[in-house]
């Protein structure tokens, strides 16, 4: 198994893969998200265990869509709607992606505040501009081209709420954490990106904003769909069929993301620890369907791990 990080474009990921690789691995395009990094790795281990070859991806959301319609990327895990409704929608009506299954349906997506900020007063997004100068008319979002950040920006500048002279502050995932506990510890008040499944909601006291007309795409139950080319199915039948049966619980996820992202336990650890324990979850997802060299698939993931 291999994965490649910090890949900012496509082209570049595939001029460090050996040939065979390319033509051979089970390429995933990942979004540096916790949840997604280890969700990612459960399958990818799972595969490996079954014979098969898999590469890592780490790009962004834009990239991964294109790289499923040109046949550069196989499969997704997380494709996050409505968040990624603007990307995902015309593939989908155009058939031009396979959307494989529903992996994850206990999850949603708001902006967020301390519980120290929601007691003051500020339940809604209609709350934040009457007190926009504690907030420095600042919002903290999570990387450019995702969802969440896309939306705001038409928030923004559609001067939703009175919205329209903020300013939203884009990283990664971590980055905009950290600024967003350095605030919290100082006592200020913040207003930033949320969503569960994420250890964000065990380690933060925070609270989410009810949503206001206009704020539909950011505020809203999500489900999260695993996706792939429409050459995925006929070159991995199998793999296909264990990935339309592969669902998460929210808790799940959740545990996964507060050990990586939160505890800095490897993915690749958090992972195979978690397989080895919840073996009889994985073979729920692998009933009938057969490993690389047409035996059963959870016999192979039992022998590569010891159950």
């Amino acid at each position: 198994m291999k994965r490649l990080f910090g890949v900012t474009l496509l082209l570049v990921s595939f001029l460090c893969l050996p040939v065979a690789a390319q033509a051979d691995a089970i390429r995933f395009g990942v979004p540096p998200w916790p949840g997604v990094t280890v969700k990612s790795e459960v399958v990818c281990q799972i595969l490996e265990a079954m014979g098969y070859d898999t590469v890592q991806l780490e790009i962004g959301p834009p990239i991964i869509y294109k790289g499923l319609t040109t046949d550069d990327v196989d499969v997704c895990v997380a494709a996050w709607i409505p968040q990624q409704n603007e990307m995902f929608l015309p593939l989908r009506d155009k058939k031009a992606i396979d959307v494989v299954a529903v992996n994850i349906d206990e999850a949603g997506t708001s902006l967020c505040v301390p519980s120290y900020v929601w007691e003051a007063g500020v339940r809604s997004i209609a709350d934040l501009d009457a007190r926009g100068e504690m907030f420095d008319r600042t919002i903290y979002g999570i990387e450019v081209g995702s969802g969440m950040q896309t939306s705001t920006e038409e928030m923004i500048h559609d001067d939703v709420a009175g919205l329209g002279d903020w300013t939203q502050v884009s990283s990664t995932t971590p980055v905009m954490l950290r600024a967003v506990q350095e605030r919290i510890r100082a006592g200020k008040w913040v207003v930033f990106h949320g969503w569960q499944p994420h250890w964000m909601n065990f380690q933060i006291d925070m609270k989410y904003l009810e949503g206001v007309p206009g704020t539909e795409k950011l505020v809203s139950e999500s489900v999260v769909y695993t996706i792939a080319s429409r050459q995925f199915a006929t070159r991995h039948p199998q793999a296909h069929a264990f990935l339309k049966k592969f669902y998460v619980r929210g808790a799940t996820q959740s545990q996964w993301i507060n050990d990586f992202g939160f505890r800095k336990t490897a993915p690749e650890k958090v992972a195979s620890d978690w397989i080895r324990a919840n073996i009889d979850t994985v073979a729920t997802w692998l009933d009938g369907v057969t490993a690389a060299d047409g035996s059963a698939g959870i016999d192979a993931v039992r022998a590569a791990f010891n159950r």
